[in-house]
């Protein structure tokens, strides 16, 4: 066995206590070095019982640190959504607004929470207008473009509702990360090399003076540490609360800040604030559970009838199918089904609290049987052949958005998306909170046959009106397996490219036995309906694209399409995946680290170093064992839990183990264990079948099924 080896069978594992178990343990009081960043998170594949996905590797890494101080995958989805909005402001903060996805396990049960921001209660669609003619800069830029935001309602709902922390604590990482700083990842230093100011027109918003300071002064150059005062002065105020945030200063700042810029928000738009319960959107998809985002997003609308578009054209399963996977055949299929979907996400789809949306039609499977019967094989159809006929819709890059995917060891999910919409959302700061304010204005229709940001169409169902929410396409999404436990956890960035990226990864974990790494890295391809282009990453086969364009396909090479945070349960544990499109990285653990779980600690000391260890318990009842003490017998205790890991960033070495123990142990009567301890702490021993005299004499023995392969000792890197 390899000395860093972090797999176990069936034994005995010490595991870190004071340095991960504690909150400071993953978040330092100091600007943490990239070397400790890779040390802690994982390119994927790993086999945890508890894992936490998202676009840093940081705020993954803040969310199971959540895990490990005794809270749930709720607290570990707050701790990392805060932390996401310090690590990359262009896609995410407390000035946006979100959709989340909750299971809890103990009640098999999916909730789904609306923190979508909302307009203002004085805006009006002429706002916007000017001669009659929609101005799209003004939705997009300043005051007008922000919408009431939502993020900090949301996240401190969903703690107060079903964590098991303060919200406090969840603050604690992201305040920590904006205090000491942090290393600028290659996505946020890019985001503010792009940053350009706005073409000087007499309707275009003038520059925020304050936004060009922090984030264009200078482009920021990736590694560089970068410490964020205003942000962390803000989530000092936060730790307060969720209601710090909409009344007091913070709301000051930023009521003063929107309106300086020429928008209508006011004090009672940020007072009057409530997230929305929402009834989860439902499917079964080859026989599993897929549960995703009700509008006022268009994410589960649209999945959920591309998915029972693509289970009707494949019955029996995409693998065992007549067109080979990434051919021209089965992408025209693909494509054909977004763009049914796409088609009547325009058209029908608004907020449901004031537009009527025919929800139960769009998700039927019999509506879906008569779409995937409209697909030609070798043509496309015309343009209004697509979804459900109806009124002609007004036609709609991005950055501003992010999605972070939870499971921790009791099978509670979490999928939660959030957005600022462009990014950087509207280039205006609150003044000194340093929060970015959405341009979520933009994403209404502004006006019919407008196209928004990005391209896509919709009609009088996403119109602006007051207090109204705007259409999105977020889609955090939760399958769950036959018997209710979780499978996966999706969701991603992109815009309109969230929904089809989605689709994709989940239909290569599912229809083609994909892991989850394999799933995230395969190429993707985008169609939206409108504008009638069908976006092919550059790994999809130059055959199959030469295919699609003899079919009648108008194809365009786009070097990232989405970007997937994702999450599969399986028999092993969870496997993470990371998107090669973004600089994330999931985090994860072995076992579940509190209190509850650990019988005694000890220190060990080892040459200068000193850390503190625990011994970790079985679940699985297990009978006494022959010969061994009161301390060693935890070792077979009843409520010991199996340990599958130490997570990355520990070493495997020889010694670390309490005296009082070691002394049981070499009272043992296992020749081979004792034959193992008289070498440490000089030298490391794989000791392969500690029980085997045991077996030998009785064959209800705790190990007569297996072996110990096995003893695992770790300590500080």
């Amino acid at each position: 066995m390899e000395i860093t080896r972090v797999a176990v069978r069936f034994g005995l594992i010490f595991l870190l206590a004071a340095a991960a178990a504690g909150w400071g343990g993953v978040v330092p009081d100091a600007a943490p070095r990239e070397s400790a960043i890779a040390a802690q998170a994982s390119r994927g594949g790993q086999a945890w019982r508890a894992a936490v996905a998202s676009d840093h590797p940081l705020a993954s890494q803040a969310g199971v640190a959540a895990l490990q101080a005794g809270g749930n995958a709720v607290d570990a989805a707050c701790a990392t959504a805060l932390a996401l909005g310090v690590l990359h402001p262009e896609s995410s903060g407390m000035g946006g607004g979100a959709f989340v996805l909750v299971y809890v396990a103990k009640e098999r049960k999916i909730y789904a929470l609306d923190a979508r921001e909302r307009a203002p209660a004085a805006i009006t669609p002429a706002a916007y207008l000017k001669d009659g003619k929609a101005m799209p800069e003004l939705s997009q830029r300043g005051g007008l473009a922000v919408a009431v935001p939502g993020e900090v309602r949301g996240l401190g709902e969903m703690v107060r509702r079903w964590g098991a922390l303060p919200f406090r604590r969840c603050v604690e990482p992201a305040q920590k990360l904006a205090a000491h700083g942090f290393p600028v990842s290659s996505r946020l230093a890019a985001s503010t090399a792009a940053i350009e100011r706005p073409a000087p027109a007499a309707a275009s918003p003038k520059p925020d003076p304050l936004f060009m300071k922090i984030f264009a002064s200078r482009p920021l150059r990736e590694g560089e540490i970068w410490r964020r005062p205003d942000l962390a002065w803000t989530l000092g105020k936060l730790r307060a609360g969720p209601d710090a945030f909409y009344n007091g200063e913070i709301a000051a700042e930023i009521v003063k800040a929107v309106r300086g810029a020429g928008g209508v928000l006011t004090a009672d738009d940020l007072k009057n604030y409530a997230t929305v319960d929402r009834t989860p959107l439902e499917t079964s998809y080859r026989g599993l559970r897929v549960a995703s985002m009700p509008p006022s997003s268009s994410g589960g609308v649209a999945l959920i009838e591309t998915l029972g578009i693509l289970e009707t054209r494949y019955p029996s399963g995409m693998a065992p199918a007549r067109e080979t996977r990434g051919s021209a055949a089965q992408l025209h299929v693909l494509a054909e089904a977004f763009k049914h979907a796409f088609a009547d996400r325009a058209r029908y789809l608004g907020d449901t609290d004031f537009v009527s949306v025919d929800v139960p039609h769009f998700t039927d499977h019999r509506y879906h049987a008569e779409l995937a019967a409209r697909i030609k094989p070798g043509a496309v159809l015309a343009r209004d052949a697509y979804g459900t006929p109806g009124p002609p819709p007004a036609p709609r890059k991005d950055a501003g958005t992010t999605h972070l995917s939870v499971i921790d060891a009791e099978g509670n999910a979490v999928a939660l998306t959030t957005t600022v919409n462009l990014g950087f959302g509207a280039h205006l700061v609150a003044g000194k909170t340093g929060i970015v304010l959405n341009n979520e204005m933009d994403d209404f229709s502004l006006q019919p046959g407008v196209p928004n940001a990005f391209g896509l169409i919709g009609n009088e169902q996403n119109a602006i009106a007051p207090r109204k929410r705007p259409l999105s396409s977020m889609t955090p999404t939760i399958v769950l397996d036959p018997e209710g436990g979780v499978r996966v956890v999706v969701g991603a960035a992109g815009g309109p490219t969230i929904i089809t990226s989605v689709a994709q990864v989940l239909s290569n974990v599912v229809d083609w036995n994909m892991d989850a790494q394999a799933a995230i890295e395969a190429p993707r391809i985008h169609h939206q309906w409108f504008p009638e282009v069908l976006g092919v990453e550059p790994g999809i086969n130059a055959d199959a694209i030469a295919g699609l364009g003899k079919i009648g396909h108008k194809t365009k090479t786009v070097q990232h399409i989405g970007n997937v945070n994702l999450l599969v349960k399986t028999s092993r544990g969870i496997d993470a995946a990371a998107e090669p499109r973004s600089p994330g990285q999931p985090a994860g653990y072995g076992p579940k680290c509190d209190d509850k779980t650990y019988a005694r600690p000890f220190t060990v000391t080892r040459g200068a170093g000193k850390v503190q260890l625990r011994i970790l318990k079985y679940t699985t009842p297990r009978p006494p064992a022959p010969g061994l003490g009161p301390v060693a017998q935890d070792v077979f205790n009843p409520a010991f839990e199996l340990c599958r890991g130490l997570g990355p960033g520990w070493q495997v070495a020889p010694g670390s183990f309490g005296a009082a123990f070691l002394k049981e142990l070499q009272a043992s009567d296992s020749p081979d264990l004792k034959a193992a301890l008289a070498a440490c702490p000089v030298t490391y021993r794989n000791v392969d079948r500690v029980c085997a005299p045991c077996v030998a004499g009785n064959q209800n023995c705790p190990c007569a099924d297996r072996d110990i392969s096995d003893w695992i000792f770790c300590e500080k890197p």
